[in-house]
């Protein structure tokens, strides 16, 4: 895992979270260009190794992590685009955090 640190705030479960995220396929494929997401932490919005990444970053943070099939798409994967039991590499870059109130 490459890292980053941040200067802001935290991100924890139940905060809401914007973040740059590009990922790709084990062999070098992108399955996803860098795009801006929310997500509420800890809600199953995104895949959970994302969700396990971006917990514990600070605003402005930056980490490249390798998430294992389990935590991702698992045996299913995503037809025509992510094959079974695929790893997948994300980078992430966390824009902000808005505390849950």
């Amino acid at each position: 895992m490459e890292e980053r640190q941040g200067s802001g705030a935290v991100a924890e479960k139940g905060d809401t979270v914007s973040f740059e995220c590009t990922g790709y396929l084990s062999r070098g494929d992108c399955i996803q260009e860098r795009r801006l997401e929310t997500a509420t932490l800890g809600k199953r919005e995104i895949i959970a190794g994302i969700e396990k990444s971006l917990i514990g970053m600070r605003e402005g943070g930056y980490r490249k992590v390798r998430i294992s099939p389990h935590l991702a798409y698992g045996a299913s994967g995503v037809q025509g685009r992510i094959p079974p039991n695929a790893v997948l590499n994300y980078e992430l870059t966390l824009v902000s955090v808005q505390k849950d109130s």
